[in-house]
C-alpha cells in the first residue's frame, strides 16, 4: 500500500539541526530544499495497491536514496550503511538523526518495482517538467544525438565457459521443476557441471587436442538438449524452455556440424553472438576499428541551449548501430517537447534516418556519408539532377538515370566511349566504364550535402554537436554510467536514466538557487 512521508518535523530530525553544516551548493542541500518538487509520492502511485497491504516506505525517499547511491557510486548495503550514519543524507532525505536506515534488499525490490510498471524514466522525467517550469526546457528547440559505451556488468566467456554453463543452467532449471529429471540428467553427460567455469584437462596449446576437446564439450551439450526434447513436459516449463533456448543458441553461434553430425567449431565471429550466459543481451562493439568493448551503448539525447539538459536516454546491445537509435530517443518524449531538428554526426546522417525524421517533420542536420572514394572522382563531385533524370561527370559528359530496382536503388552508366577517350580515366575508374549509384532517396542526401554547402550552418554543427560530450562525459564518469552496475538491457536503461537525471539537476540546481537569492 502506498504511504506518503510525513511533513511533520520532529524533535531529532536532522534537517534544523544540521543544515547549517552544509555548504547551500550542494547536493545535499539542493534535496532537502527542494526534494519534494523533485520527487512526490503520487508519482509512483502505479506502483502500490491504493488500500491494501501493509504500508510501504514512501517512494519518493527511496528516490531520493537512489540519486543520492548513484550520485556517490555505492552499493545497495553502502548506501544503506550512509543512510544510517551519514549527516548529509538523514539532512537531504529528512531523516532523524537515530534512524537506523533500511535494509539494502529495500532498494532491489524499489527498482524491481519501476521495471515491472515501466517508470525507470521516472527521475529523468521530473527534472525536465521542473526544467520546463524554470524555463530552461522548451519544446521544439533542436536536440543533439551520440552515443557512448556502456560496458556490462557481467563476465566476458569463452567457447567451453560458454558452453558449459548453458548446461549448468539447464540442469539446473531441470532439476527446479523435477528433481528426479535433474539427478537423471548429469548422470547421462560426460563432464561433471557442478562448477562450469572449471574447464576439462586440456593441452591448450595444441590446436589439433584444443579442437578436439571443443567439439566433446558441444557433443554433450547436444546429449543435455536432446534428453530434454525427448521429455516435451519439461519444455512446457517456462524457465526450462528459456534455458533450452539459451544453450540452442549458444551451440549455433559457435559450432557448425559437418557431414557426419559432428559439431566442428565455426571459424570466425557471428554477428551477434552471446558473450555470457549471466547477460545474455551483451555483445562485442567497438569504440573504433582498433578499440572494442564489451556490453551495450548508452544514447542520449539533448537540448543545444544554454543550459544543456538530457531529454531521453536509451541502452542497447553494443552491436547495435546509432542512427536507428534516433527515432526511439525522439518517440519516448512528449509531443510538447521533441525537437524540431536533430544535429549529429555521421552515424545520424544516412537515408534510414532521414527518412525517419521525415516521418515525423524533423529536419537532420549532420553529415552523410561518403561514398566509397575512387582515385579522385567520389560520386558527390558528380552533378545529380533528379528532376532532369541525368547525371552529368566532372568532365562535362551525361549519362541517364535508370529505372529503380526492387530495391529502390538507380543507376547512371556513362557511355564506354565517353569514358574510354576520357583524359581523367586512369583517376575516376579501373573498368571500361564509370557506373553511379543512387539511393533510394538520393533527393535527402543531396538535400543534405546542400544544407552543409552553407558555412553558417556548417559551422553550427561544427560548434555545437560537442556540447553532448560533455553531457556523456558525466554520465559515464561522474555519476559511474561507463559500466552497468546491473545484468540486463532494461536494468541498464533504469541506471542511465536515473544518473541523466543527475546530470539535468546541475542546471537545476542553478536555476533555483538563483531563484531563492
Amino acid at each position: 500500500m502506498l504511504s506518503v512521508g510525513d511533513r511533520q518535523v520532529g524533535l531529532f530530525d536532522a534537517a534544523p539541526l544540521c543544515r547549517g553544516l552544509l555548504a547551500k551548493d550542494s547536493f545535499y542541500a539542493l534535496l532537502a530544499e527542494h526534494g519534494d518538487r523533485l520527487v512526490r509520492d503520487e508519482d509512483f502511485a502505479a506502483c502500490y495497491s491504493e488500500g491494501t497491504g501493509r504500508p510501504s516506505i514512501p517512494p519518493s525517499l527511496l528516490a531520493k536514496v537512489l540519486l543520492l547511491q548513484y550520485r556517490e557510486g555505492l552499493s545497495d548495503e553502502r548506501a544503506m550503511e550512509a543512510v544510517r550514519l551519514h549527516l548529509g543524507w538523514k539532512v537531504a532525505l529528512g531523516l532523524p538523526i537515530d534512524h537506523a536506515g533500511f535494509h539494502p534488499t529495500t532498494l532491489v525490490k524499489f527498482r524491481a518495482r519501476l521495471l515491472l510498471h515501466e517508470m525507470e524514466r521516472l527521475a529523468l522525467e521530473r527534472t525536465l517538467e521542473v526544467a520546463s517550469d524554470l524555463g530552461l526546457a522548451r519544446g521544439g528547440v533542436e536536440q543533439i544525438l551520440d552515443s557512448t559505451a556502456m560496458l556490462g556488468a557481467a563476465a566476458t566467456q569463452d567457447t567451453v565457459t560458454l558452453v558449459r554453463s548453458g548446461v549448468s543452467k539447464l540442469i539446473v532449471a531441470v532439476g527446479a521443476e523435477d528433481a528426479e529429471a535433474g539427478r537423471t540428467l548429469p548422470a547421462g553427460l560426460e563432464f561433471d557441471y557442478r562448477q562450469p567455469r572449471q574447464k576439462p584437462d586440456c593441452d591448450w596449446r595444441d590446436k589439433d587436442a584444443r579442437e578436439a576437446l571443443l567439439t566433446r564439450v558441444a557433443e554433450d551439450a547436444e546429449r543435455a538438449l536432446r534428453a530434454v526434447e525427448a521429455c516435451s513436459e519439461l519444455l512446457e516449463c517456462e524457465a526450462i524452455e528459456e534455458a533450452h533456448r539459451l544453450l540452442r543458441e549458444l551451440l549455433g553461434q559457435d559450432f557448425d556440424v559437418d557431414e557426419d553430425g559432428v559439431p566442428r567449431l565455426h571459424r570466425g565471429t557471428r554477428e551477434g553472438r552471446i558473450l555470457s550466459v549471466h547477460d545474455p543481451e551483451m555483445r562485442h562493439g567497438r569504440k573504433s576499428r582498433h578499440q572494442r568493448f564489451d556490453g551495450y551503448k548508452l544514447h542520449a539525447a539533448a537540448v543545444s541551449s544554454a543550459a544543456p539538459l538530457i531529454t531521453a536516454v536509451e541502452v542497447e546491445p553494443a552491436s547495435e548501430q546509432d542512427g536507428p537509435q534516433a527515432k526511439r530517443l525522439v518517440d519516448s518524449q512528449s509531443e510538447t517537447r521533441r525537437p524540431k531538428r536533430v544535429l549529429g554526426d555521421t552515424a545520424y546522417g544516412n537515408q534510414e534516418v532521414r527518412e525517419q525524421m521525415e516521418e515525423r517533420a524533423i529536419e537532420v542536420l549532420a553529415p552523410p556519408a561518403t561514398s566509397k572514394p575512387h582515385p579522385v572522382f567520389a560520386k558527390e563531385e558528380f552533378e545529380i539532377d533528379l528532376e532532369a533524370g541525368t547525371v552529368t561527370c566532372p568532365q562535362g559528359k551525361v549519362a541517364r538515370i535508370s529505372a529503380p530496382d526492387r530495391r529502390g536503388q538507380r543507376k547512371a552508366h556513362f557511355r564506354r566511349s565517353d569514358c574510354g577517350q576520357c583524359p581523367l580515366k586512369q583517376r575516376c575508374t579501373s573498368s571500361d566504364r564509370r557506373t553511379i549509384t543512387l539511393a533510394r532517396r538520393e533527393d535527402l542526401l543531396i538535400a543534405a550535402r546542400q544544407a552543409l554547402d552553407d558555412p553558417e550552418a556548417a559551422e553550427h554543427l561544427r560548434r555545437t554537436r560537442p556540447r553532448i560530450e560533455r553531457l556523456l562525459g558525466l554520465l559515464a564518469h561522474r555519476y559511474g554510467a561507463r559500466k552497468s552496475r546491473y545484468r540486463g538491457k532494461r536494468k541498464a536503461r533504469l541506471q542511465a536514466a536515473w544518473t541523466a537525471a543527475l546530470v539535468n539537476l546541475n542546471p537545476i540546481g542553478d536555476a533555483l538557487r538563483a531563484a531563492a537569492a
